[in-house]
């Protein structure tokens, strides 16, 4: 799996729960080394055995097990974070297989038995690259906003409900308008709609502030120093969205920031925002009321909070 998911990003193992406690039960050795040789993969294989245990699991932060069955088995025998699983459906290779294979005993028996194991891994793992790298990484939380010791993709985060830290930051002109984003049709949450505070989820080991930082030069392409950000309050985001089957559950910081004069230049980020405008207080508080902008788009749910935001700049 290290070979097909790419070992640039990421450090992986494969281990069993069974080998070495069970003398009766056959390694896979003879197909991996079978399987290697033929896909030309021997230079990247690990053909070490090693035993699955409590403290090997407890280091995992993603642990994948092959099927149901695998799962259940080490239900019982270890202690683990269930949250941080995936479970998928590759069968075991079929006995009858097995034993012609081994009846044959040679290099193309041995890796016509399986190569259909083979392949229903590859296209597994070619799953789990786009799962694990295309969207940033998280700490998950609990819902008292203390860290659980997990971190985990945004995507995985809200497919299973897990709280998370995010940051909503309200930006105003010096001339004090306020910067509205439409959001990419191309993005997932509520493409083609109004944002009225940019920001997003706090990446693995970040402080409120730094997201704050970040979010505020990416989506505007704006650097802005810290020391213009003004802390407003946090809340809980606590939310179930039926189109996309996906529950949000977050701790969320709000900032307002005030850029500086020269700063009214601005580059959206792609594939995020797809337009900016400068709306006036009054223009703003409208929104807020009809929740929507002709010829600009409707207001993105939420507005309790940007109600609350709003306010809040205003005062400080």
């Amino acid at each position: 799996m290290a070979t097909l998911l790419g070992p640039d990003r990421f450090a992986i193992t494969s281990s069993g729960i069974a080998s070495t406690r069970n003398k009766a039960v056959k390694t896979s050795t003879v197909y991996t080394r079978a399987l290697a040789r033929a896909h030309k993969l021997t230079h990247q294989i690990n053909t070490q055995k090693t035993q699955t245990t409590d403290k090997l699991l407890a280091a995992a932060d993603v642990i994948v097990f092959m099927n149901k069955d695998v799962y259940n088995d080490a239900l019982h025998e270890y202690q683990f974070d269930t949250r941080k699983c995936l479970v998928w459906d590759v069968a075991d290779i079929n006995p009858k297989v097995d034993r012609a294979a081994k009846a044959k005993n040679t290099e193309k028996a041995w890796r016509d038995a399986s190569e259909g194991t083979f392949r229903q891994i590859a296209v597994h793992c070619d799953a789990l690259k786009d799962y694990l790298t295309k969207t940033a990484w998280v700490d998950v939380m609990d819902e008292h906003n203390e860290h659980t010791g997990l971190r985990l993709p945004v995507a995985w985060v809200t497919d299973r409900g897990l709280w998370h830290r995010g940051v909503h930051v309200v930006v105003q002109t010096a001339d004090g308008r306020f910067v509205v984003g439409k959001r990419s049709n191309g993005i997932v949450f509520a493409p083609g709609m109004l944002d009225i505070s940019l920001g997003g989820g706090m990446d693995c080991g970040e402080a409120p502030l730094e997201t704050a930082v970040r979010e505020t030069r990416e989506e505007l392409g704006v650097p802005v120093a810290e020391k213009h950000f003004r802390p407003l309050f946090m809340c809980r985001w606590n939310t179930f969205h039926p189109r996309y089957n996906k529950h949000t559950r977050g701790h969320v910081y709000v900032y307002t920031v005030k850029l500086p004069q020269h700063s009214r230049h601005f580059t959206p980020q792609p594939g995020e925002v797809a337009e900016l405008r400068l709306l006036t207080r009054g223009q703003v508080k409208r929104l807020l009321r009809t929740h929507r902008i002709r010829n600009f788009g409707r207001l993105k749910w939420g507005d309790r909070i940007y109600r609350r935001a709003i306010a809040a700049s205003l005062h400080t």
